[in-house]
């Protein structure tokens, strides 16, 4: 997600002529990646990763501003970050789909912010949000549209975050949007689940063409950290409310295919215990595949560490990267 209010502030230059680092931020740490160009083919320049203090950011709020602008003037100095695209919080982010009558492409935001009080508890003036076209019907001329919104307040508070550590912003992005684009090879269409681990939550991201579409996140603190029966029924969940919409149902390739993992504190037998209990296929995702062949390019990060970076390798990704 770009938000239009951010880029008007800071209108950024020629993606694929400047060096910019993809950093994700979460409540325990803030990670970082820069790809560096050979020729056309990627690299992996810089990483870095830094836990942060406990209280500093909690459920994707910003408690402390210079505690996480002194944690950035760290990276900033070691990754030379002069431009960046930053993650903002799944927690706080509202996802709905929606269809708006046909409009001109100048009307189209206008004519959203008409379906936002239906669909966010917040007022229009109180929201920064954006879009995807997903289909027009060929009878009424009408778009589906799905929307992405966040308090106008969260956004601005990760924007002077960033600003304060004298690093110029590029864009901000919800964090699924950036894992999908990592995780999914490119101009996947299929539907998938991304399970997304964070050391006390998971977050579930249904994307289908291609679009993030539907998301939750749940916490996995106290008895449900290790009730494997409380994450196979929350899969359950997502995953039958996605395949019985009346948009899906009954469309095999409209239905969920494949279960991509990745994150922190995954089990080593996670994938079999889901594969056992799935009639879907669940892999590890590979977080490079959109970046280079590990066959031809071998990365500075372990396997099991790069799963981590998923949301930091998707906002580093080439803008030709997109998904």
């Amino acid at each position: 997600m770009m938000y239009k209010k951010i880029l008007d502030a800071f209108p950024p230059p020629n993606f694929l002529n400047i060096p910019y680092v993809g950093i994700s931020i979460s409540d325990s740490f803030v990670r970082s990646i820069k790809f560096g160009r050979n020729n056309r083919s990627l690299f992996v320049e810089k990483f870095s990763e830094k836990a942060i203090p406990r209280g500093i950011v909690e459920g994707g709020r910003i408690n402390d501003t210079e505690g996480l602008v002194k944690i950035l003037k760290e990276i900033k100095k070691e990754m030379n970050a002069k431009y960046a695209r930053v993650s903002l919080p799944e927690e706080k982010a509202y996802l709905f789909e929606t269809e708006i009558p046909h409009v001109v492409k100048e009307e189209i935001r206008s004519t959203i912010e008409f379906k936002i009080e239906e669909n966010v508890p917040l007022k229009v003036a109180e929201v920064d949000f954006d879009y995807v076209i997903t289909e027009q019907n060929r009878q009424t001329g009408n778009l589906t549209v799905v929307v992405s919104a966040l308090p106008a307040k969260a956004v601005d508070a990760y924007a002077e975050a960033v600003s304060k550590a004298g690093i110029s912003l590029l864009s901000l992005e919800i964090v699924s949007q950036a894992v999908a684009r990592a995780l999914l090879p490119y101009g996947t269409r299929e539907a998938n689940l991304i399970l997304h681990f964070g050391l006390d939550k998971v977050g579930l991201y249904v994307v289908s063409s291609g679009i993030v579409s539907f998301t939750s996140t749940v916490s996995t603190k106290g008895e449900n950290l290790s009730n494997r029966n409380f994450l196979l029924g929350e899969i359950k969940r997502v995953c039958g409310y996605w395949d019985t919409l009346k948009e899906n149902e009954g469309k095999k390739e409209k239905q969920i295919q494949r279960i991509v993992i990745c994150g922190e504190g995954i089990e080593s037998d996670l994938v079999s215990y889901l594969t056992a209990n799935q009639k879907v296929s669940v892999v590890l995702g590979n977080v490079w595949q959109n970046a280079f062949d590990v066959n031809d390019v071998v990365p500075p990060i372990s396997f099991t560490d790069s799963i981590k970076f998923a949301p930091a390798i998707g906002l580093a990704l080439p803008e030709e990267i997109l998904i």
